[in-house]
């Protein structure tokens, strides 16, 4: 049993099937290989354009809404990426080149047993995220290169998702509609 600052408390928490050990100070959780593994692989995928985002949401939200995994990373990570994409409209990815940099980032993590340092739900992450800082990240950049995303091309992975229409909001597009129809009928009936 570990013994650190409350040893006997943290012990008793242990043996306690209730007791949720993501919240107890110096309990190392296990990372999940296989979550890791397979969220890993969905967006490495959803990057190199072999699935659209229809494909990638499926396998995301298994982790973050289906509780398929403890590891707190995961689930942390699947959540971040939910709302980096439109589950509207089924597109191939569509992203910065910031964004890209960072995707590449959360797959090269994904293939560590690191965990995530625990940051306030709306801080703004930090530009090295899902890394603490600089060294681990520099420490573990070339463990993702083996997923053969490509480098950013903003013609093929910046491109706008859908339409020109699509991006008009409702009640201006009606206007606009109901605007064309009362021209039609005004010429149409003189």
């Amino acid at each position: 049993m570990p013994t650190t600052n409350g040893g006997r408390l943290i012990s008793q928490a242990l043996s306690t099937s209730n007791i949720d050990l993501r919240y107890i100070p110096s309990v190392k959780m296990v990372a999940d290989r296989k979550a890791r593994a397979d969220l890993q692989d969905a967006l490495a995928s959803y990057m190199r354009g072999d699935i659209s985002t229809f494909a990638f949401d499926d396998r995301n939200s298994a982790y973050f809404e289906g509780g398929q995994t403890q590891d707190q990373s995961v689930l942390e990570i699947s959540r971040v990426l939910w709302t980096m994409h439109d589950d509207f409209v089924d597109h191939p990815i569509s992203v910065s080149r910031e964004g890209w940099l960072f995707l590449k980032r959360v797959v090269t993590f994904l293939d560590t047993d690191l965990e995530l340092r625990e940051t306030p739900r709306w801080t703004r992450l930090s530009e090295f995220w899902p890394f603490r800082d600089a060294t681990e990240w520099s420490e573990n950049e070339s463990t993702g290169l083996d997923r053969q995303i490509p480098d950013y091309d903003p013609d093929k992975h910046g491109r706008p998702i859908g339409h020109w229409w699509n991006r008009i909001p409702t009640l201006t597009g009606f206007a606009i509609i109901l605007a064309m129809l009362a021209v039609v009928f005004y010429f149409g009936v003189n």
